[in-house]
């Protein structure tokens, strides 16, 4: 049977390399991703993720077992994300429940390889507010629980349901305008768990 994340962690603690190799196995796509679809260079998002890892061993004292240690990496990767949003913008304000990356002008190029739906959706998660992205992308990409959301953002249950009610409102809002035709917006909309698979599938090739 594979070690719970909690008897690893301890184990590359303590020194033993081999236990922080099958760790960073373990959750290094998944962390990834979380980094990939915000950011466009590709340095910035290899070294955020090492320090993401890096940042888990530190704070391991914090991890009690009493969420995924997914979650809790996770939780950590949106701190780097909006610190290094912050050091990027030092006059101005990033407020992760109102700002978007494309408010920080990262805007997302043109990826070659993937369907038009799908560019329209990474343009779209890009364009509304972080917190929202996040969540979405938690919910559809990760297959995680409200519960496991609300620990990454430092919420309630109800208030992660009201805010993904809210973030699905705001994606379609980002659609609409990014849509050239009303068939691309239905196409989009009503095929998001499609697409979204298919960039998540696209990231993971991409590792």
């Amino acid at each position: 049977m594979d070690e719970d994340d909690g008897a690893l962690l301890s184990a590359w603690a303590a020194g033993d390399g081999e236990a922080g190799s099958r760790l960073f196995i373990r959750h290094y796509r998944t962390v990834y991703r979380f980094f990939a679809n915000k950011l466009s260079s590709l340095a910035t998002v290899e070294d955020l993720v090492q320090q993401c890892f890096l940042a888990g061993v530190e704070a391991r004292a914090r991890y009690r077992g009493d969420a995924s240690f997914r979650t809790f990496l996770l939780s950590i990767a949106r701190n780097l994300l909006l610190k290094h949003l912050r050091d990027r913008h030092k006059d101005q304000p990033i407020d992760s429940d109102e700002i978007s990356l494309a408010d920080c002008g990262l805007g997302v190029s043109t990826i070659i390889g993937i369907q038009r739906e799908q560019q329209i959706l990474l343009t779209a998660l890009r364009r509304i507010p972080i917190d929202s992205q996040v969540a979405l992308e938690m919910t559809y990409w990760e297959q995680m629980s409200g519960k496991e959301i609300a620990a990454v953002l430092g919420e309630t249950e109800p208030a992660i349901r009201g805010r993904l009610r809210k973030a699905k409102l705001e994606l379609r809002g980002a659609v609409e305008a990014l849509a050239r035709t009303p068939e691309e917006i239905s196409s989009t909309i009503d095929g998001l768990e499609r697409w979204a698979d298919g960039l998540r599938d696209y990231w993971d090739a991409g590792r």
